[in-house]
């Protein structure tokens, strides 16, 4: 095997790789985007509270709407 081929060799794989974690991370991402209005002093203790218990927004919003859900079938 010369440079050449071994060169190519190495791109491929990276790239095969680099295609397999794109496919990985696309599986990740959830294609339903809700959004919310809130007025400044929702979107405060909204804010507040994420940062106090360490969650994103997104994350508090999940768990809210799981547990509403949970709750109210």
């Amino acid at each position: 095997m010369n440079q050449n081929e071994i060169i190519q060799r190495a791109r491929d794989e990276v790239l095969a790789e680099l295609s397999r974690r794109k496919q990985e991370r696309r599986k990740e991402y959830n294609t339903n985007v809700l959004s919310v209005r809130a007025n400044d002093e929702l979107a405060a203790k909204v804010r507040d509270y994420c940062k106090k218990n360490k969650v994103s927004t997104n994350q508090f919003f999940k768990t809210l709407l799981i547990n509403f859900f949970k709750n109210n079938g």
